[in-house]
């Protein structure tokens, strides 16, 4: 065989042919139960500040809302032209953070933030300064942080792509 010939393995195919994880969703959807529920969250977290040297955090924002549907999406979220649906799950994503926040020990560095929905680009730039005001107050955010957020191109506006243009380090 020369080396611009490929060599099929039946096996191989056979063995991995079949549906996987998305590789969004950690952990997987079918690791989640009933059976841990909001005291077991509250102890884990409140376990986690108990390491002897605790580690750093990560913060998800999933905003569940988008204008229109991506052809490929199998994200957990709501299509809507309604431009004001996310004001009353902002009130409950503020919610949260504060809860967690008093869950978790006030001096351990927030590393990464990632925006998901749906998608993030469907609030204001309002909305969105919002929640990263409420995450500043809550948590220690390190001038080093990662930030990801996905975006939709067909519906992003200028304002809010110059609010999260984050440049490079000189």
């Amino acid at each position: 065989m020369n080396s611009h010939q490929i060599r099929f393995d039946e096996d191989l195919v056979r063995r991995y042919d079949r549906s996987g994880p998305r590789y969004t969703s950690y952990p997987t959807a079918v690791q989640f139960s009933d059976r841990f529920g909001v005291n077991e969250y509250r102890a884990v977290a409140v376990a986690s500040n108990q390491d002897p040297i605790p580690r750093p955090l990560s913060l998800y924002v999933h905003i569940p809302f988008c204008r229109k549907r991506c052809a490929f999406c199998g994200c957990n979220s709501i299509a809507t032209e309604k431009l004001d649906v996310a004001d009353k799950y902002l009130d409950h994503v503020e919610l949260e953070l504060e809860m967690l926040a008093g869950l978790l020990t006030a001096t351990r560095p927030l590393k990464q933030i990632h925006w998901g929905g749906g998608t993030p680009n469907v609030l204001s730039a309002a909305e969105f300064l919002r929640i990263v005001h409420h995450i500043d107050f809550w948590f220690d955010v390190r001038p080093d942080v990662k930030h990801a957020i996905e975006l939709d191109p067909r519906h992003i506006t200028l304002e809010l792509l110059s609010l999260i243009h984050i440049s490079e380090p000189t």
